[in-house]
């Protein structure tokens, strides 16, 4: 039998009881972020396989094995879900790249490791990043802008390394056509690499290194430069901070 202590607390059974209320409250929260990463993972598979516009609510529901009204719960319409994909692409890729970079100071090397993030994310994370560097221009009003502005603030890592290395004397000037250039130049990668092919996702990126400092025209002392004459960063390493959680890594069970 439970027992009363002097400040009304019940103990013994009540203990339990306290215990086991945590403890549901804590599987149904786990619950429910599984059930949000198989929505999103869902979503990004379906919107980069039909399109968005080719995507209904209802797709997403069948396909995630969830009722359409307990999607509500956690998005308020298929943009909503559009929004939550491209802003994880672009939050995993600013910070993969702010971390990579952070203690390097030579333009060169920091173009080289901006160009292997690059590479890397859209080798490792196919269908997320075509979502988000394609569909998002569905989106409109706040979120667009949004979205806009964590693309920006990416971009002008790159236009900074840019302009440090022309600055120094070691890329030649190529205006903004070159930022445009190295980052759509890599974002292909995400509709043709497959694992398990020629190249390793390592070797890819110092690949596209190798073209990104030859586009640049990097040079020091009269020699061009390329990625052997210069530090890259660990692909091991790289891979570990471009994983996406919401990357469908097989088809969705629903469909």
């Amino acid at each position: 039998m439970a027992t009363t202590n002097q400040t009304g607390d019940q103990t013994g059974g009540s203990r339990h009881t306290k215990g086991g209320r945590m403890k549901a409250t804590s599987s149904r929260r786990a619950q429910s972020a599984r059930t949000e990463l198989r929505l999103l993972r869902t979503a990004c598979w379906l919107f980069s396989e039909r399109g968005f516009h080719g995507t209904g609510i209802r797709d997403i529901s069948v396909a995630a094995e969830v009722a359409v009204s307990a999607m509500y719960y956690y998005a308020s319409s298929k943009d909503e879900l559009l929004e939550a994909v491209t802003r994880r692409v672009m939050e995993i890729l600013a910070a993969a790249s702010e971390e990579t970079v952070r203690d390097i100071d030579d333009p060169a090397e920091r173009l080289v490791a901006l160009i292997a993030v690059h590479a890397a994310f859209h080798a490792r994370n196919p269908r997320a990043a075509k979502v988000a560097d394609h569909e998002f221009q569905a989106l409109s009003g706040q979120a667009r802008r949004d979205i806009l502005r964590l693309r920006d603030a990416y971009e002008k890592v790159w236009a900074d390394t840019l302009e440090a290395g022309v600055r120094d004397g070691v890329f030649k000037d190529r205006g903004n056509l070159a930022r445009l250039a190295l980052l759509q130049m890599a974002t292909g990668i995400a509709h043709w690499y497959r694992p398990g092919g020629e190249l390793g996702i390592a070797q890819l990126c110092e690949r596209f290194a190798d073209m990104g400092l030859a586009l640049m025209g990097a040079c020091r002392d009269g020699r061009p430069l390329e990625v052997r004459d210069l530090a890259i960063p660990d692909s091991e390493l790289l891979l570990e901070r471009v994983e996406l959680a919401i990357e469908p890594r097989r088809k969705p069970s629903g469909v």
